[in-house]
């Protein structure tokens, strides 16, 4: 795998689906990550949907996410118009 020229490994989504559910599931996404470490490699969940599968995503170390949890798919024109609005203040918790 280090020779060929790739820089990410991506975690398919079925195993990001039984992530803290299925206990081989979740050791194949934890090894994945490691892999990716190990070689220099940027690690990519696909399909995150919970918020849980995101906390574990990120307590395990992996790179990027993407998926329904972080937005759903847009247009074109979809996103450039979400991408030309000022972004909404954050919100602490409490105020």
């Amino acid at each position: 795998m280090r020779h060929l020229p790739a820089h990410q490994l991506k975690i398919d989504r079925s195993f990001v689906a039984g992530l803290g559910k299925n206990r081989a599931d979740s050791t194949l996404v934890e090894t994945v990550i490691g892999l990716a470490r190990g070689l220099g490699m940027t690690c990519v969940a696909e399909g995150v949907e919970t918020a849980d599968q995101m906390d574990l995503l990120r307590s395990l170390g992996c790179d990027l996410a993407q998926g329904y949890h972080l937005g759903r798919p847009q247009t074109g024109p979809e996103l450039t118009a979400a991408w030309a609005q000022p972004p909404a203040p954050a919100r602490l918790a409490g105020n």
